[in-house]
Formats: structure tokens, sequence, C-alpha cells
């Protein structure tokens, strides 16, 4: 039986449907109560549009968030004490200071926050229980870019569950009962109304505000939200002139910084003892470097070689504040790839994308095993004999796709071997070992279809299609 395939790897089949750690009856009621909260839109007091967790380091510290229609903060009931949520984001602007260059948007609702630490046992919000992380994460589920694409001339149908497939996957994804979910960015894809020649234009509201998000992103996402704990990755449909406000009123690790939309955010480091995350802000190194691929129609931003240097300089920083706590066993997450390939915007080239990046960390700790991305829209697995980590890409979260690349035999003169799909899906990797060195990966469609199988073990990442 090829690796991933079987009841969903890892454990010999025990995490599959119907079994598992997280006891059949108690996921239901969570699932059932993510769909009630998400439909509720009433005016009871501190009544939740959407709730989630989301890691946000050091350790496997938690973040509860909470978004409610303006009313008071809730309390939550963590290890049998109560416990009041602060503020994270009032309705209205977020920063006043940007105001110019941010676009407008309409948040009438409050986003409400509170920090577990590592080891709690149980939370809950109104008595329902929240998705806290295990002791030991070992099933993890990852994707990106998955909003509904409106914007010119290059549209998706919203209505259509085949055309913008993302509530069924995200519900497919939920069924697995991952230990953790992993976003690689661009949650918002709602931004600008169509062309006037489109004729089958989606009748949905574009824009930033708290209802495209909650289109976009959050109700579709509610069965997953409630299944597990989130790692949020910033996507460049995310920096301060697109949907930057939302992603820092939301998803944001850290608090949101008063008055100012920052380019670039710190890095952090999610870790259980040898196994770990580093969590990189890579949202505006599109931009630096040419804008998106053939496939978009977003308009090209002009950059200059000192924008460039200066964002080399940024990132390098970054990264060096936390290089020294990354375990043995790390998995790199950033939207934007190191080594991945694309179509070209001009030449219709298979390019490699992007230089930037990559230039600016320079050669990645031993720990780290595996890069992982999103923001070219397909699946992507680049294997380079363990010389450097392997690149994987699964922006494949149901955004329209990007044109198919060639599968390259180098890149920058070290062999590599690529398995390239076109395909909306999801990946469930399942941890095979104690140290977190050892992993079994499949790619699932939408439909719940095998698609790839792949194994990842000291920096070698086998991939293969699915018979």
């Amino acid at each position: 039986m090829a690796r991933g395939g079987g009841s969903r790897g890892g454990g010999g089949g025990s995490r599959g449907r119907g079994s598992g750690s997280r006891g059949s009856g108690s996921r239901l009621s969570i699932l059932t109560i993510a769909g009630m909260w998400m439909g509720l839109a009433g005016p009871a007091e501190a009544t939740p549009r959407a709730a989630w967790v989301q890691l946000v380091g050091p350790e496997s510290r938690s973040s509860v968030r909470v978004i409610v229609n303006g009313e008071k903060c809730p309390d939550l009931t963590v290890d049998g004490k109560s416990l009041r949520m602060k503020v994270r984001a009032d309705p209205g602007p977020l920063f006043y200071r940007d105001r110019k260059k941010m676009p407008r948007a309409d948040f009438q609702v409050r986003v409400c926050e509170a920090i577990v630490p590592s080891g709690t046992a149980n939370a809950l919000l109104e008595n329902r229980l929240l998705p806290l992380p295990p002791a030991e994460i070992r099933r993890i589920v990852v994707f990106g870019d998955t909003g509904c694409r409106i914007k010119k001339k290059k549209t998706q149908d919203c209505n259509d569950s085949d055309a913008w497939p993302y509530a069924k996957l995200a519900a497919h994804a939920a069924d697995t009962r991952p230990d953790l979910v992993i976003h690689v960015g661009d949650y918002l894809y709602r931004e600008k109304p169509c062309s006037k020649h489109i004729p089958d234009c989606p009748n949905v509201r574009t824009g930033y505000g708290w209802k495209v998000w909650d289109a976009d992103f959050f109700r579709p996402s509610a069965p997953l939200l409630a299944a597990a704990p989130w790692i949020m990755v910033r996507g460049n449909h995310e920096t301060c002139e697109r949907a930057g406000e939302g992603w820092f009123r939301f998803l944001d690790a850290p608090w949101p910084v008063k008055k100012k939309c920052l380019e670039t955010s710190n890095f952090f480091v999610v870790s259980q003892r040898n196994f770990g995350f580093v969590v990189m802000d890579s949202a505006a190194v599109p931009d630096a470097t040419g804008g998106e691929a053939e496939d978009d129609d977003d308009e090209e931003t002009e950059t200059t070689k000192s924008m460039r240097q200066e964002l080399k300089g940024t990132l390098r920083r970054n990264f060096d504040k936390i290089a020294a706590s990354i375990p043995v066993n790390t998995w790199l997450l950033t939207h934007a790839p190191f080594n991945a390939v694309r179509v070209g915007k001009k030449s219709s080239d298979t390019e490699v994308d992007n230089t930037l990046q990559r230039d600016a960390v320079g050669s990645l700790p031993a720990g780290i095993q595996m890069i992982v991305s999103g923001h070219i829209h397909m699946f992507e697995a680049l294997n380079f004999g363990n010389s450097v980590p392997p690149q994987l890409v699964v922006g494949t979260g149901s955004t329209k796709l990007a044109k198919r690349p060639e599968e390259l035999s180098e890149i920058d003169g070290i062999p590599v071997k690529a398995t390239i799909l076109k395909r909306f899906g999801y990946m469930v990797w399942d941890r095979i070992d104690n140290e977190g060195s050892k992993w079994d990966g499949t790619l699932f469609s939408e439909d719940d279809a095998p698609l790839a199988h792949c194994h990842l073990a000291q920096r070698n990442l086998d991939c293969k299609e699915a018979d």
C-alpha cells in the first residue's frame, strides 16, 4: 500500500474516521455548536459569530479568540476557573495613522482574546469545549489560498461548491480529526467587483470588511475551526494595502500594534519538545519580487532596489531573532515559497519563485526539515536530496488554480525531483515516530479522493501521484 493511504496513515489507522483521541461524541458536539455559533447573528449578549484556538508561541501557548456582534467579551472557563477575555479589537478603524493607504473597510464586530498556557487541560466557552492542542501533535492538516476570487475579469462562482469548494474541503478536513491545522496564507479574495464585461459575475459582497471576511473565511471554516487549533500564516492578500486590517484584527499572533499597520510582523516559533514550527511573515515578498503569477490579474507594484534591500534586511533580522530557539525537527511556514516554480506573468516560461526571501535568510539551520508554503495555486513537492530543505506548496485551498509549470530537473544547479498537481485539495500529515522527524502525508481532493502520497524523513520529501 502506498505511503499515506489506507485509513489516513500514522498510528496504524487509529486516527481514522469514527475513532481517535478526540472522542466522536465530543467532536460531534463541537461541530454542531460551531454551526450554531456561525448561524447566530441576533442581539443576545456576547453571542459568538466565530470562535477558535490559535497557536502563537512560544511553546504551544494558545490564543483563544472570539468574534461577537459588539457586546462585551465573554468569560472562559479554564481548568475550572473563570478567565475574562480581553478586547483584541473594537468595532471601527484599527489603524488611524494608516487610514489613507489602507482600503476602507467596515468592522462592526468586537474581537476578544485570552491567552491559555501550554499544559491547560480544558477551556470552555459558554460551556462548550474548545480544541486546545494535545500534549503531542501527531496529525496535521495543511492548505492555503482558500478565498473565492472576485476581482476584475478572473472570477469564481462563490455560490457553486464545485467552482469554489472551500466549504466542503474544510468539512472533509474536519472529519480527519487533526491535532493542528496550518493555513499558509491568503484568506480573502473577494476584493473588487468583476469587470463589466463578465457575464456570469456572482452576486456577492466584495471588499475587505467583516461581512466579506465572514463569507470568504470564517463561515466556511466553521467545522474545522471547531475541530482543532490553528497556526495562521500571513499571505500577500493580507498586506496593509489589501486585507491587512482584518489580518491584524482577527489572525495576527501578537496583540494589534496601535495606530500602525506593520508591513512585516515578527517571526515566532511554536514548539513541542523536539518538534516545532517557524512562522515567517513573507506577505511583502511577492510585491517586492514582481507581483503575482501569470494567472493573477493584480496590478504590478513598483519597487526599487533600495526597497528590496530594506525588506531583505527586515527578513534577516526577524529570522535571526528566533534562530536560536528552532527545535531539531522543524517545519518553516511561509506564504511565499523559497524554491517553488511557476508560470511567469510576462514570458509564460517556468520560473523559480523566489530568490529574495532565500537570499535574505541564507543557509537555513539544520533543524529545518521542510519549507511549507502557499501562494502558488496548486500542489508542488520539490525534493533536493537533503542538501537543502525540501519545498512543499499547498496553495490548493480552493482559490482559482494557476497554470501548471514544467517539472524542472534542477534549481540553481541543485538536482530536484518535482511532483506538481493542479488540483484543489487539503493535505493530511501523520507522524510515524516519537521525535517528529518522520511523517506520512496524503493530499486529498475537495471530494476526499487521494491525489498524492508523500513521506518526509531527514530533509527528504518523496511524493508520488496516487493511482
